[in-house]
């Protein structure tokens, strides 16, 4: 019994052996249903784990849709601005934020207006893009460009403004 016999294995699969045909019936039995067990099992988890990420997507959409209304109520409150009140309402905007020294060029043109500012930070052109959104005003073409200065960057900001439809 030292050694591996193969004639004790024929004799279990040929049914020699009393009960074997049994045991290796509940052998083959009890393989099966633990390998379909680790089946769902991992089948299990895996839907788990994209149940939970499916959840943090649903989250983070409903938090865009709520940041979305606001958004919507707040563009209520929006004025519009008549596209010959342009120049005056632009100026406005520049002159409450505090960037009248930095307006360079304001003219009209055949769309809207063209303007041209500098030395402007990354919250400056918020600003100003806030106010134009305000007024109903949106920019048509524009050319944004980063100049170092020290160790922080600044913006020119060229734009052709036009009235929303």
């Amino acid at each position: 019994m030292n050694k591996f016999d193969m004639s004790m294995i024929r004799s279990i699969i040929k049914g020699e052996i009393p009960g074997a045909r049994k045991t290796m019936s509940f052998v083959i039995v009890a393989v099966i249903l633990w390998i379909t067990g680790l089946y769902y099992s991992s089948s299990t988890t895996r839907m788990e784990q994209t149940y939970k990420s499916q959840q943090g997507k649903l989250v983070t959409l409903n938090e865009l849709a709520v940041q979305y209304k606001q958004l919507l109520t707040n563009s209520s409150d929006n004025m519009k601005t008549a596209r010959d009140d342009l120049i005056p309402v632009f100026s406005q905007i520049v002159e409450d934020a505090g960037m009248r020294d930095r307006l360079i060029q304001i003219s009209s043109v055949s769309r809207g207006i063209s303007v041209q500012m500098e030395r402007l930070y990354a919250e400056d052109l918020v600003t100003i893009i806030n106010g134009l959104t305000k007024f109903g005003i949106r920019v048509n073409n524009s050319d944004l460009r980063a100049m170092p200065y020290q160790d922080k960057r600044l913006f020119v900001f060229n734009a052709v403004l036009e009235v929303e439809n």
